[in-house]
C-alpha cells in the first residue's frame, strides 16, 4: 500500500490528486503487475498544506507515534536501482522465465534456476563480473527478488549447469522471443566465428577444448575456444555453437547447417557468409539442404573469381562517381559484382601511400652504412626487408631475392596491376536469381552487423576474461553472455530512433538510486526522482516507469 499522486491537467492548469493504492499482479492478465485505488483524498490544492500535514500527523497517531518528536528524514543507504529495474522488467516482458521453464530449467533443490539465470544474465548486461565478484555486486543493486535474500556461489553454478543441459530444447523457444517466426522462413540468416583466449593452462585435460589456433584478438600465445553464431538480419543471435580452439572456420558448416535444419525446422533460407568459410563442399551440404547463399569471394586468389571480374569490368564504365552494379550467370549460381570509384580511390591513395614508405625503408636497409659498427649481411637485410613488408601488409607486392653476395628487391609489375583492377570490387556468388542486384549487395552488407555482436559480447558484456576451467562450464558461461547479447541486440534496436547507444542507457540509468529512508522508526524504500532523459530511455525499452517520490513509497 502507498501513497500515489494522479496529475490532471485542465486547461492550463494541472490538478494533483491524492490517493492510496496498492499493487497487486492481475491473474487474468498473466500475473503482470497493476495498481487499484482503495481512497481518493481529493486535490493537494484544495486540501491546503496544512490538511495534509494533519493527515499525515493522524496516520502517525494511529501507530502510537508523536508526530512532534519523529526528527528529519535520514536516508541511511541508496543503491543502483534503474539499469537492473529496466534490464529485469525487459526479462519479464519478454517472457524469458517461463521459457526457461518450459525448456525444462526449473526449480529445484529449493532453487529457482531461472531466477538465477537471469541474475547472470541482467549482472552481465549491466556491470559484467565474475560470478564470485557478482555476490558483492548484489550490495550495492537494489534488485527485486534479491533484496535481502543471497544465493550462494554454488547455486549459480548449478544453475549454470541446469542451463547447459537445456540447451538444445532452450535456444529455439528463446529465438522464438527475440524473433518472430517470419523472420525464420526464406529470410537471411548471418554466420560467422570468433574466438576468446585464456590466462594460463589450469585444469587442462586430454581432450580440452582450449586448444592453440588462429586467434581473432591477435593472442596466439594463448589458449582458446572458438565460437559460431547464427544471427538473423536484425542483429540478434539464433544459436550459438563453442568448438575446440584449433578448428578450421570452415569445417564448422555443415554441423551449423544441420542443426538449423533438425532443430530450427528452417525453410527457404538464404545463408549469408565469406567464401573463405563456405568451401564447394559446405556450398553443396546448403543446397542440399535446400538453403540458399549468398557469399563474397576473395579477389586475390581463385581462378574462377579472377575470370569473372575480368569479363564484368568489360560492362563497368569507369566515368561516373556513383556505385555501378553488373551480374553474370555462371553455372546455375549468379555472380553480382560492386564497383565503388570512392572507394577504388581511397585504396589505391592508402596503398601508394605505403608502397612509399616501403621503398623508403627499403633503401634505408640496403643502404651502405658508413662510419663503426658491423657491417649488416645480405642475409641479415633480406629477412629486415620480408619482415617490414610482411607487417605491412605490402610481401606480396614486392619481389624479393638473395643472391650469394646482396638482395634484389623488384616491383611485382602482374600484382599490383591486379590490385589495380579490384580496387572498389566487391564479387557476391549467390543462388538467388530474382532479387535484385542492388538487394543481393545490401544483404550481404548486413553481415556487418555480426561484427559489431562480436564487439558487443567482447566489450559491452566483457566475454572474457572467464574465470571457469572446465568444459561445461566454459561452455555455459558462454551461453549466459550470447543471451545477454540478445538481450542487449534487442536493446539496441529499441534505442535506435534515441541514438543511444546501449552502454550509455546503462550508464545513465544506473544514476537512479533505491534508498532507505527513516521517519522516526518508520522506514521507507524510495527511488530518486529519474531525469527527463531517463524516462525516455525507459519508454523507449518498454520498461515500466519509475515512480517518483510521492508517487509510491514502500514501507520495510
Amino acid at each position: 500500500m502507498f501513497v500515489r499522486i494522479a496529475k490532471q491537467k485542465r486547461g492550463d492548469k494541472v490538478y494533483r490528486h491524492l490517493q492510496i493504492a496498492e499493487s497487486f499482479r492481475d491473474p487474468e492478465k498473466g500475473g503482470s503487475p497493476r495498481t487499484r485505488i482503495l481512497a481518493h483524498l481529493g486535490t493537494i490544492e484544495s486540501l491546503g498544506e496544512d490538511q495534509v500535514e494533519r493527515l499525515i500527523a493522524g496516520f502517525q497517531k494511529a501507530l502510537g507515534r508523536d508526530p512532534a518528536q519523529a526528527g528529519p528524514p535520514l536516508l541511511t543507504f541508496a543503491r543502483d536501482f534503474g539499469h537492473v529495474h529496466a534490464v529485469q522488467h525487459l526479462w519479464e516482458i519478454l517472457g524469458l522465465s517461463k521459457t526457461l521453464a518450459r525448456a525444462g530449467v526449473k526449480t529445484g533443490a529449493g532453487l529457482d534456476y531461472a531466477e538465477l539465470i537471469k541474475l547472470l544474465v541482467v549482472n552481465r548486461l549491466c556491470d559484467p563480473c565474475s560470478k564470485l565478484a557478482l555476490l558483492e555486486w548484489l550490495d550495492g543493486v537494489w534488485l527485486s527478488g534479491f533484496e535481502q535474500h543471497r544465493p550462494a556461489y554454488h547455486h549459480l553454478l548449478r544453475a549454470m549447469d541446469r542451463l547447459l543441459d537445456a540447451k538444445e530444447a532452450l535456444e529455439p523457444l528463446i529465438a522464438k522471443r527475440f524473433m518472430p517466426k517470419a523472420q525464420w522462413e526464406g529470410d537471411l540468416l548471418f554466420y560467422d566465428i570468433t574466438s576468446t583466449w585464456f590466462d594460463g593452462d589450469r585444469s587442462l585435460a586430454e581432450d580440452d577444448i582450449r586448444r592453440f589456433g588462429y586467434s581473432r584478438d591477435g593472442r596466439f600465445d594463448r589458449r582458446q575456444i572458438t565460437i559460431g553464431v547464427v544471427m538473423g538480419k536484425e542483429g540478434i543471435p539464433l544459436c550459438h555453437h563453442v568448438f575446440p580452439g584449433n578448428t578450421v572456420d570452415k569445417t564448422t558448416v555443415v554441423e551449423v547447417v544441420k542443426d538449423l535444419k533438425t532443430r530450427f525446422k528452417l525453410r527457404s533460407v538464404v545463408f549469408v557468409g565469406d567464401r573463405g568459410m563456405l568451401s564447394d563442399q559446405n556450398l553443396e551440404t546448403l543446397l542440399a539442404e535446400e538453403f540458399g547463399f549468398i557469399v563474397a569471394h576473395p579477389l586475390r586468389r581463385g581462378e574462377e573469381a579472377r575470370s569473372v571480374i575480368e569479363a564484368l569490368r568489360l560492362k563497368i564504365s569507369f566515368d561516373g562517381q556513383d556505385e555501378e552494379i553488373v551480374e553474370e550467370v555462371r553455372s546455375g549460381v549468379r555472380f553480382v559484382m560492386a564497383h565503388s570509384p570512392k572507394i577504388a580511390a581511397e585504396t589505391r591513395a592508402n596503398r601508394q601511400e605505403r608502397l612509399a614508405k616501403a621503398d623508403a625503408k627499403i633503401q634505408e636497409i640496403l643502404a651502405p652504412r658508413s662510419g663503426k659498427g658491423r657491417k649488416p649481411s645480405p642475409q641479415g637485410q633480406y629477412d629486415r626487408i620480408r619482415d617490414y613488408l610482411r607487417d605491412k601488409g605490402l610481401l606480396s607486392l614486392f619481389q624479393v631475392a638473395l643472391t650469394q653476395d646482396q638482395v634484389i628487391v623488384k616491383a611485382d609489375k602482374k600484382r599490383r596491376a591486379w590490385e589495380e583492377k579490384i580496387d572498389g570490387v566487391l564479387l557476391l556468388e549467390t543462388t538467388d536469381m530474382n532479387a535484385p542486384c542492388a538487394d543481393i549487395i545490401k544483404h550481404y552488407k548486413e553481415l556487418a552487423e555480426i561484427e559489431r555482436g562480436w564487439r558487443a559480447l567482447k566489450s559491452t558484456l566483457e566475454l572474457r576474461p572467464v574465470y571457469h576451467w572446465t568444459e561445461e562450464r566454459i561452455r555455459a558461461h558462454v551461453f549466459v553472455c550470447v543471451i545477454a547479447l540478445q538481450l542487449e541486440r534487442w536493446m539496441r534496436n529499441r534505442l535506435k530512433e534515441m541514438a543511444v547507444t546501449v552502454p550509455t542507457a546503462i550508464r545513465l540509468l544506473r544514476q537512479i538510486k533505491m534508498g532507505e529512508i527513516m521517519v522516526g522508526e518508520q522506514k521507507l524504500m524510495t527511488p530518486s526522482r529519474p531525469a527527463d532523459a531517463q524516462k525516455k530511455i525507459l519508454r523507449a525499452l518498454g520498461a515500466p516507469p519509475i515512480p517518483t517520490n510521492g508517487e509510491q513509497a514502500n514501507v520495510v
